[in-house]
């Protein structure tokens, strides 16, 4: 347990800002497991398909989607030098580089309609050849995205590998459904709660925190906010069970955003449902608190950090 009221000045760190007094750890992270199984279409090559998703009802985590009105993008990737369980394992782990994608076109969807052809994606507004972008190729692999927002590589609802193939006359690719695509878990039994006073201060500190759930290693800029949560009438158990849907079954959400830095003070959270600024940690009910560090643009939408909390009187 790591958890003190200093100030002194961070070591071996390029941030040199006082510490906060809730230190967390590798040892407060929880663990995780993930893995993709994304169909495959095959597709006549140099075709202007019909791409069509009125049957994506539900995102990859299985949650509901309206697909005329939460579909904001389709995008298609290309990849070189990469294999379909590659591009699988890469997105799972939220390691997929930039560099390793060759293409990328998309369609910004009108709201109106399901279906768009493939003709009709850009280049960021630049028009396309199909019989340059879509050509059938070992070296190369192509996936579709179904979006919400416009974001290249992120929010992604559900996913489908296309393979031009010669022998193949079709010209039509329908999305299907999400659900199922994902395979997640978490361990959140194991991890050292972090102890935090009950009223305060609760200024918290990341920069000693090296590693996600997955084992990679964390971009500090690419934590946007701080979320801390609970969990009314919940056992840890019970929310590993539903470790997709923390948004959907916490009691209360307090967040605060973040433009840099490796701190943040709790007592500048607002409640995500208009509770207001965080009243502490006292509560009539059992339940479980817990805190997250949230990334709103990458490609992995899991926490990067979730840890339990353990109130205390005084935070020792």
């Amino acid at each position: 347990m790591s958890i003190g009221c200093e100030s002194t000045e961070a070591t071996g760190s390029s941030v040199h800002a006082a510490r906060g007094n809730v230190l967390l750890r590798d040892d407060h992270n929880y663990a995780s497991t993930s893995s993709l199984s994304i169909p495959t279409i095959e597709t006549a090559p140099e075709a202007d398909l019909e791409i069509c998703w009125p049957e994506a009802l539900t995102d990859v985590r299985c949650h509901d989607v309206a697909p005329q009105d939460d579909i904001d993008t389709v995008a298609l990737l290309r990849f070189l030098h990469l294999s379909e369980a590659d591009v699988e394992v890469e997105l799972t782990s939220g390691e997929l580089a930039q560099s390793e994608v060759d293409g990328y076109l998309e369609y910004l969807t009108d709201h109106e309609s399901t279906c768009a052809r493939l003709s009709a994606m850009t280049f960021f507004g630049t028009p396309i050849e199909i019989e340059e972008e879509y050509v059938e190729s070992d070296d190369h692999t192509y996936l579709l995205l179904f979006a919400a927002g416009t974001t290249p590589g992120v929010g992604a609802r559900t996913m489908a590998f296309v393979k031009p193939t010669a022998s193949s006359t079709n010209t039509r690719v329908d999305a299907v459904a999400g659900c199922g695509f994902l395979d997640f878990s978490a361990d959140l039994t194991s991890v050292e709660a972090v102890r935090m006073p009950e009223d305060g201060p609760w200024v918290v500190d990341w920069r000693d925190v090296t590693r996600d759930s997955l084992g990679n290693e964390i971009v500090f800029e690419s934590i946007d906010s701080v979320v801390v949560a609970f969990f009314e009438d919940m056992e840890l158990a019970e929310i590993e069970a539903q470790i997709l849907d923390l948004e959907l079954i916490a009691s209360s959400m307090w967040e605060v955003e973040l433009e840099g830095g490796r701190t943040a003070d709790l007592a500048d959270a607002r409640g995500r449902s208009g509770e207001g600024a965080f009243p502490g940690f006292a509560r009539d009910g059992d339940g479980v608190w817990m805190l997250a560090l949230m990334c709103s643009t990458c490609q992995n939408p899991s926490p990067i950090m979730l840890a339990v909390i353990e109130p205390t009187a005084d935070g020792s």
